[in-house]
């Protein structure tokens, strides 16, 4: 709601722009610069705000990304890529929402993975406290494909089913339960790319890239035409 009450704005002061120009001789260019130095509407975080109220304090998060099935071969270390991804759009929309996030270096949670084999069998909140985080963010992988089902190959249509978790490192009994996750790329109104368009591994990049960036929409604002035009 609060979206289309921005947009509503948005149109009521172009009328107003342009009214005042066509009565001024103003040069209509400045409406367009108007326009887009208004601030863009925005979702809210969908699953919890991780960044403080207070705009000098920084908060600081580790994603751990876990499969418990085995996946296609296509998806071998699909998790240590989409640990980056989720990372990358985490910081770039804390910086566009002037948020002080700091997110700890995937290179750095793959080490502790490799030193701690079985550091999923525990609580995810001592994995949390070991990074002095306040936060996990913690993703379980339940399936990934890359290809549209009955299709032979010949279709792309990357889906991925898996389960959140907001782990408070501080409070760890306060945190959210686990919320189920599931999306496709390209959506279904989109028209789907073949192995003639993209090879399997850059099409694989671009689908865990989306899945990155929707995850973190969890955590922070995005912008609301992000919404249509994500993918």
């Amino acid at each position: 709601m609060a979206g289309g009450i921005r947009w509503h704005n948005v149109v009521a002061w172009t009328l107003v722009a342009m009214a005042t120009s066509s009565g001024t001789g103003c040069n209509m260019l400045s409406v367009p610069y108007f326009l887009f130095c208004m601030d863009d509407p925005k979702q809210q975080a969908e699953i919890q705000k991780i960044a403080s109220p207070n705009k000098k304090e920084e908060r600081k998060v580790v994603v751990l990304t876990y499969h418990r099935l085995d996946l296609r071969p296509e998806f071998v270390n699909s998790d240590r890529e989409l640990t980056h991804f989720v990372e990358k759009h985490i910081k770039q929309l804390a910086e566009v929402n002037k948020e002080k996030i700091a997110v700890v270096l995937p290179r750095k949670v793959e080490e502790y993975k490799n030193n701690h084999p079985d550091w999923h069998e525990g609580e995810l909140a001592e994995v949390g406290r070991h990074f002095n985080a306040d936060w996990v963010v913690y993703l379980e992988i339940n399936s990934m494909s890359l290809y549209e089902p009955g299709s032979g190959g010949t279709l792309y249509r990357g889906k991925a089913d898996m389960t959140i978790s907001l782990v408070d490192v501080k409070n760890p009994d306060d945190s959210r339960p686990p919320q189920a996750f599931t999306c496709s790329y390209p959506r279904e109104s989109r028209i789907q790319m073949t192995p003639t368009d993209k090879s399997p591994s850059e099409f694989r990049q671009m689908f865990l890239e989306y899945v990155g960036r929707r995850v973190s929409w969890k955590f922070t604002a995005h912008p609301t035409r992000d919404d249509f035009y994500a993918d």
